[in-house]
C-alpha cells in the first residue's frame, strides 16, 4: 500500500529523516516510535502531502504521489491529532458539519446511528452532544475526535498519541478499536506498550 524509499527531509541545517524506507501492506497494523523531535509528525505529514521530501519517493498503491494524485490518497486516510484544539461550538455541530462536506454527505443518514453507538462503545454519554467543546475534558476531546474520524469510512488511520489523556481501561478499548479490525491499515505513534494478543503489530523506530 505504502512504499517509501530513501527519503530525507530536514529543516534547517538539521535532518528530521534521513534516508529512510519502509513498506506497509495493507491491514497492517504499525507502531511508530522514537524520541521527541525525531520525526514522527513529519512523516505523517510527508506521507500525507503537507509536506515534501527534500528527496526520496512515496508511493502509495503503486503510483508516485504527485500534488494532484495525493488528493485520492487524503481521502482514503483519516487523521486524529493529539492537537486537543478541535473546534468550539457543540458537539453535534462538529459531527453535522463534517457530514455536511460532500464527500462525506453519503454518510450522513448513518451516521446519526452510529454515533450513539460509538458513544456507548468510547463510554460516552449522549447528553454530551449539546455541549461546548471548549468545556469538554481531554479525554472527552480525544474521544470525540476519534469518533469524528470514525464517521468518515475511511480505511487506513494515522493516529497521533490519540489515548495520552485517557486512563488504562479506556487507552485498551481505543487501541482495540483499531488494531483489532482486520480491514484497517493503521499507522501509530504511541508510547502505551499495550499489545493485543493475537495482533501483529509492527514496531517503526525513528532514530
Amino acid at each position: 500500500m505504502f512504499d517509501i524509499q530513501n527519503i530525507s527531509k530536514r529543516f534547517s541545517e538539521s535532518f528530521v529523516l534521513q534516508n529512510f524506507s519502509f513498506q506497509i501492506s495493507r491491514g497492517d497494523k504499525v507502531n511508530i516510535t522514537g524520541r521527541s523531535g525525531i520525526g514522527k509528525t513529519t512523516l505523517f505529514r510527508l506521507l500525507l502531502g503537507f509536506e515534501k521530501p527534500d528527496s526520496g519517493t512515496i508511493s502509495f498503491e503503486g503510483s508516485v504521489l504527485t500534488d494532484a494524485s495525493v488528493w485520492e490518497l487524503r481521502r482514503r486516510v483519516a487523521y486524529v491529532s493529539q492537537d486537543l484544539n478541535i473546534g468550539t461550538g457543540k458537539v453535534q455541530a462538529l459531527f453535522d458539519e463534517t457530514m455536511s462536506f460532500r464527500a462525506n454527505l453519503k454518510y450522513k443518514e448513518g451516521a446519526a446511528i452510529e454515533i450513539p453507538q460509538l458513544f456507548d462503545y468510547f463510554e460516552l454519554q449522549d447528553s454530551l452532544l449539546q455541549k461546548d467543546i471548549e468545556t469538554l475534558s481531554g479525554g472527552e476531546k480525544q474521544r470525540v475526535a476519534i469518533i469524528n474520524a470514525l464517521l468518515l469510512k475511511r480505511d487506513i488511520f494515522f493516529l497521533d498519541e490519540i489515548s495520552s489523556a485517557l486512563d488504562k481501561p479506556l487507552r485498551i478499548k481505543v487501541l482495540d478499536y483499531f488494531l483489532l479490525n482486520p480491514d484497517f491499515t493503521v499507522l501509530s505513534v504511541s508510547h502505551d506498550n499495550y499489545l493485543p494478543s493475537g495482533v501483529e503489530i509492527k514496531a517503526l523506530k525513528l532514530n
